[in-house]
């Protein structure tokens, strides 16, 4: 059986490896990869799944309502939605539905929030929004307001809610439960609110479908003071759970959604635990590193430097006195003694992929590659007698054929810097390490 996830930003998606756990924890033998898939081609989707022999997809942005017109079947909560998350094809026929339904109650009951009888806050009013609206219409909230900078859209998109802008939402005396469906508040933006903080005392929870990071400040601010609150890391993993039993038929209590709640939580730890960059020498791992290490409050680890530190001499002199062999040893060392360490941002040497054992390693690790034209990388090595292994324009054309296939291979993301300065790879590169 084969299972996958379609989207257009797919790099740390957290999908793979929490589909994969729930498939393990239930004995299941089936493969689970990424699809992605460009605008261009978004009309065919299903039809493409149906050629490829895919079981079953689940569905990411921007592609959740575009693909519902390619159904033979729609779901009741879907409908209501007006978008699906999760595909199911059974003899051809390709079937749509919106587990997110599904994860809103679960991470409602795990954070203890009653919906019957109370009155719900929505900051946003966009498709996220939409799925909490419906879960809950159908659990008899008392009342129900969409919070949107622009009130008439808002009201357009939900017709069968209240909307208030921002400045009435902060006229309101007292209210239960405050839900940001917003991006505000994500990493790398983490030092922002969907609202002011202090607002949060007039109620009694919050919920933030946010989970990168699963404590937002909105959330950490509700925490402080002595509300319900809980982030969408649980809605995340129980939708999940739920597309699985969509596609195998099987049953779950809350003990299994845990289980695979705490692998979540502790995968995406590991994750941002240790960041290897990689790409051919004169790419700008070491300035490249410094400033992302700075930026994310990690700390910073030059190779090759590390290597200098224990061979006691200079990378050259390794190279000239004992060769590449040698060296190449001291590297996987230094690498893999750094990889015990928490919060570090790690510059490789471009060549450590060539060596077998430091390349298995670097197979199981978060690599980002990164990528420049030869015309550029020559021209920033050229004549530095430091570099031991290249001193011509086609002897480093022919290195990088022969490593660029094993880059592409470890990198979890590939950024083209050829047009970017520093600041602007690595934002980009923090904002893709957002894990979604």
């Amino acid at each position: 059986m084969k299972f996958g996830v379609i989207g257009s930003r797919l790099a740390y998606s957290l999908s793979p490896p929490i589909h994969k756990k729930t498939m393990e924890l239930k004995n299941i033998n089936a493969e689970y990869a990424v699809y992605q898939v460009k605008p261009e081609d978004a009309g065919d989707i299903v039809n493409s799944l149906r050629v490829l022999g895919i079981d079953g997809a689940n569905v990411t942005m921007p592609y959740k309502q575009i693909v519902m017109e390619q159904l033979d079947y729609i779901s009741d909560e879907a409908k209501k939605i007006g978008s699906i998350n999760t595909i199911h094809i059974v003899d051809g026929k390709a079937s749509g539905y919106n587990t997110d339904y599904y994860g809103i109650e679960c991470m409602l009951k795990m954070g203890g929030i009653e919906v019957d009888g109370n009155d719900f806050y929505i900051l946003g009013g966009g498709g996220s929004a939409k799925a909490v609206i419906a879960y809950l219409t159908d659990n008899k909230a008392s009342n129900i307001v969409v919070v949107s900078r622009n009130k008439d859209k808002a009201k357009a998109d939900n017709p069968s809610v209240e909307t208030m802008t921002y400045d009435e939402f902060y006229g309101v005396k007292k209210g239960y439960c405050v839900v940001n469906t917003t991006p505000v508040g994500m990493s790398p933006n983490v030092d922002e609110s969907p609202i002011e903080v202090e607002k949060l005392s007039c109620f009694e929870a919050a919920v933030d479908l946010i989970y990168t990071p699963e404590d937002t400040k909105f959330i950490l601010a509700a925490k402080e003071r002595g509300l319900k609150a809980i982030s969408g890391l649980y809605m995340l993993v129980t939708q999940a759970i739920v597309a699985e039993k969509i596609w195998h038929g099987f049953e779950f209590d809350r003990e299994f959604e845990m289980q695979v709640y705490e692998y979540t939580k502790n995968y995406i730890a590991k994750s941002k635990q240790v960041v290897y960059l990689i790409g051919f020498m004169g790419a700008g791992k070491t300035s490249i590193g410094k400033k992302l290490a700075s930026t994310m409050g990690m700390k910073f680890v030059d190779i090759d430097e590390k290597i200098e530190q224990m061979a006691g001499t200079s990378i050259k002199e390794i190279f000239e006195t004992h060769g590449e062999q040698h060296f190449r040893e001291l590297e996987h060392k230094a690498i893999v003694a750094q990889s015990g360490e928490a919060g570090v941002v790690i510059a490789t040497g471009g060549g450590c992929v060539t060596y077998p054992k430091t390349y298995n390693y670097l197979q199981d690790q978060n690599c980002i590659y990164l990528k420049y034209s030869i015309d550029t990388l020559y021209s920033r090595i050229e004549g530095d007698a430091s570099r031991p292994l290249v001193d011509t324009k086609e002897s480093l054309h022919n290195r990088l054929s022969a490593r660029e296939p094993m880059y592409r291979a470890l990198s979890r993301l590939t950024i083209d810097g050829e047009e970017l300065d520093i600041a602007q790879i690595t934002y980009k590169i923090q904002k893709e390490m957002r894990i979604d």
